[in-house]
């Protein structure tokens, strides 16, 4: 149990969805002090501001919480102090606000060139699945928000350029004043207030999604993902564990058509995923009803675990297998399910027609060699008539009666 919750904390992806567009604020910070203090002074205090938000972020909260804003920051309070060594204070005194603004840009830019490599490069590094998760998560966040900050903050400096590039008598103080001051701010603590709302959102989503459990060959959970994601078209990259249930009465197997992109097949009416925290056999219990009900007839019993892999999906399978002696029992163990009951010999009839899933065509020979078989030896031995003793005529007891 200790080990599931470690995996179910770890794999949790809330936990990689944090505001990344909060690393904006020394930038912000910086555009602020601007205004109140000279750009030596406001370049220090944001520049303390960064180095402990880095500190606090990369050190003590490293592997737990992710930050990844905090380095395009950096590398533009870094270029931003290039001209500072180079002296260029006329620039810095008229345009630091937009320095700072177009330095960011063109880091985003950079980092948006590299987002495939990184990702690349953490999907085949040698981390655990269990951290992996969270890290691929917070980077995918970072990239969504880098790529929005650095198309708001790209058009508001055409704008801007475009407003200055207009005859005198078109230009309007307070526009100019609202493009050079409270803009780069709006934009700023509108894309955090942004994200904020939308990860709460996805957080609430999260909230109510089923997970299902990620195991080896052996059965071991290794980690868990969300079902939406399992079931995507990247499903395959995932082994969930799976139960199917084999309903057999009087020696005949129960199958049911089941209908998925298009294309009916008939298959075991009985099989569900295996819910994280969850085990096959509570998992077929609930299926057939026994917890429900209580039937000790229904009670399901594991015949075989195999590995079951395809060009769409990869599963471990649980096979378990209900001995059923009375209709009564056949329609609560199926209900909610259209079936019949088919000899071995229809099977056998039908088997490599394209009628039966893949799955079950790849189960039926251990089942008919196993529980079938057993099925209809004991259906045999209970219908088979019993030798009674002949009852006695007349001449036979006079024959067994002793002489007086």
């Amino acid at each position: 149990m200790d080990r599931i919750t470690r995996i179910k904390n770890s794999m949790d992806v809330r936990q990689g969805l944090n505001n990344q567009a909060v690393g904006l604020l020394p930038l912000l910070l910086l555009i602020v002090l601007n205004y109140f203090y000279t750009y030596l002074v406001s370049f220090v205090i944001a520049s303390i501001v960064c180095l402990i938000s880095l500190a606090t972020f990369w050190g003590l909260l490293r592997g737990r919480r992710y930050q990844f804003m905090l380095l395009p920051t950096a590398i533009t309070l870094a270029l931003y102090s290039l001209f500072l060594i180079l002296r260029l204070d006329p620039v810095l005194y008229l345009h630091s606000p937009l320095l700072t603004e177009w330095l960011l840009v063109a880091v985003l830019s950079a980092a948006g060139f590299m987002q495939r490599i990184i990702i690349r490069r953490v999907r085949h590094s040698r981390r655990p699945a269990l951290r992996q998760a969270s890290l691929r998560t917070a980077l995918n966040e970072f990239f969504f928000i880098a790529r929005i900050t650095q198309n708001a903050y790209t058009l508001h400096l055409f704008i801007l350029l475009f407003h200055m590039i207009l005859p005198e008598a078109d230009q309007s103080l307070w526009v100019e004043r609202l493009l050079h001051r409270e803009a780069p701010l709006i934009i700023g603590v509108g894309i955090m207030v942004y994200e904020q709302i939308r990860l709460s959102m996805m957080k609430e989503g999260l909230a109510g999604e089923a997970w299902l459990p990620v195991v080896d060959l052996k059965g071991h959970v290794i980690g868990r993902v969300a079902q939406s994601v399992s079931l995507s078209r990247r499903a395959g990259h995932y082994r969930h564990p799976i139960v199917r249930i084999a309903v057999i009465c009087d020696g005949m197997l129960y199958l049911t058509t089941h209908t998925a992109d298009a294309t009916s097949e008939i298959d075991l009416p009985l099989t569900d995923y295996v819910l994280f925290g969850r085990t096959p056999e509570q998992t077929a219990r609930e299926l057939t009803g026994y917890t429900r009900l209580g039937h000790t007839e229904a009670k399901p019993r594991l015949l075989i675990s195999y590995p079951y892999d395809d060009a769409h999906v990869s599963r471990l399978i649980s096979l378990y297998i209900v001995h059923l002696r009375s209709e009564s029992a056949l329609s609560n163990c199926t209900r909610g399910h259209e079936g019949k009951l088919w000899t071995p010999r229809q099977i056998d009839d039908n088997l490599h027609s394209g009628l039966f899933s893949p799955c079950f065509e790849q189960e039926y020979p251990y089942l008919r060699q196993t529980a079938l078989e057993a099925d209809l030896y004991a259906a045999a031995s209970a219908t088979a008539p019993t030798l009674l003793e002949a009852p006695q005529t007349p001449e036979s007891a006079t024959m067994h009666s002793s002489p007086l």
